[in-house]
């Protein structure tokens, strides 16, 4: 069931490389004899249930997102015969619908958006829930291909997106109030901000000073003693706990007026710290849970084989692309991912190549930031980035550059089912 949304061929090489017998997750509809097609929506869903002859419709109705009200519909299905649940979508709208069947021991299937644009085209042009779910019951019935099993796979996906979803907020939160503490350190003391600035208040130590202190008037209410006491007591900042307190109160010897309003900033100051304590434990421990889910999905050892691509990116950049089989090329893949460059022409100018404005969010910024650790840690993509830099890209241009070729990589690599190799370098006499 792990390999549900592969395309065949994808499974089929991960079988090979894996080493297991792998379902591709399709469904056998022999033994059912009940088809729901639930079209799901945010307050109501439309069921269309229908046998194997598909004559008439043994349920058609509207039924309310609620739990009770959705029981009572299947177990009316259930009075029919085996039945089988086909949604257009098990993930948000979708989840209460496959929590209860799921909860009644009812099968549930999906159909890939993709497929069901294919399959109604066949059924005409006008689109509204009774069709929708007409179309999700009777396409189950007749051609069963079109049709996944929303199993261990699946669930693992809607459950990583929905965390990594949490994260994404957590993260934006944790930037603005990063901007904020730099703002109001800078407002009480410039020279403290000035000792603080950039990425410097990220590091651990930093932050619980600020957090403890505040600012100026916090310091020197404690002390220089007392304040390197109590660093020097941080879990791993015995060292550089009570240095980083002696920089600190050298700066503030800098500064000896104090500025309007400084009481209150510190407070801020302090709470702001607090609360960046707080989202960056909640962030590990989001990272641990998607870290755990991805130990289950194959894709993700071979994607943890590229430089940069730990194993939180490397679910993520999974998830949002799903089976690889819906991607044409690495260009198609580029372009859903926004790192493919736009091209620009009118009249006689020359062509230029401008930044893709849209593509899904996400995986863009799960290409981005691995493509920036990959600088750090890798020497052929430090080249590749460095490069783009001399032909007179910018830092974020050349990065973007850097993420559009290893899209290209990681095309290959889900195609071929392959991990990663680096290019053989070779000398001039054609030897590697």
């Amino acid at each position: 069931m792990l390999f549900g949304m592969l395309s065949r061929a994808g499974a089929r090489r991960l079988r090979l490389l894996f080493g297991k017998e792998l379902s591709l997750n399709k469904v056998d509809i022999a033994p059912f004899e009940v088809f729901c097609g639930i079209d799901v929506g945010k307050t109501s869903n439309h069921i269309v249930a229908l046998d194997r002859h598909g004559d008439k419709p043994l349920i058609n109705r509207k039924v309310p997102q609620e739990e009770a009200e959705i029981r009572a519909a299947l177990e009316e299905a259930v009075d029919f015969g085996l039945a089988l649940v086909i949604v257009d979508q098990f993930g948000a709208f979708g989840r209460l619908v496959v929590g209860v069947a799921k909860s009644m021991d009812i099968p549930v299937a999906h159909m890939p958006p993709r497929r069901f644009r294919q399959v109604a085209e066949t059924y005409g042009e006008d689109k509204f829930d009774e069709k929708d779910a007409f179309i999700l019951a009777d396409a189950s019935r007749t051609t069963p291909r079109n049709i996944e099993f929303v199993g261990n796979r699946a669930e693992l996906m809607a459950e990583i997106k929905v965390l990594s979803s949490r994260r994404d907020d957590i993260v934006e939160e944790r930037t603005r109030c990063y901007n904020r503490l730099h703002d109001f350190i800078h407002q009480v003391s410039p020279p403290l901000e000035e000792l603080f600035s950039k990425r410097k208040l990220h590091n651990d130590l930093e932050i619980r000073l600020i957090a403890r202190y505040g600012g100026p008037i916090g310091f020197r209410q404690a002390g220089r003693a007392r304040a390197s006491t109590w660093a020097a007591e941080l879990k791993y900042h015995c060292v550089d706990g009570p240095k980083k307190v002696e920089q600190v109160f050298d700066v503030l010897d800098r500064q000896t007026v104090m500025l309007p309003g400084a009481a209150v900033i510190e407070e801020q100051i302090r709470s702001i710290a607090s609360r960046i304590i707080e989202l960056l434990a909640e962030e590990k421990r989001l990272n641990l849970m998607i870290e755990q889910r991805a130990k289950m999905i194959p894709e993700v050892d071979l994607l943890q084989s590229i430089p940069g691509v730990g194993p939180v990116y490397a679910a993520l950049i999974a998830v949002e692309i799903g089976d690889i089989g819906r991607f044409r090329d690495s260009n198609h893949l580029a372009s859903y991912a926004g790192v493919a460059p736009r091209k620009e022409e009118s009249g006689t100018s020359v062509h230029k190549r401008r930044k893709r404005k849209g593509g899904n969010r996400r995986l863009k910024n799960a290409l981005m930031q691995s493509s920036q650790r990959s600088v750090q840690c890798d020497s052929l993509a430090r080249a590749y980035y460095e490069r783009k830099r001399a032909e007179g890209k910018k830092h974020l241009q050349a990065l973007r550059a850097l993420a559009r070729h290893r899209v290209t990589v990681i095309f290959a690599m889900l195609n071929e089912g392959t991990f990663y190799e680096p290019p053989v370098e070779v000398d001039e006499n054609g030897r590697g």
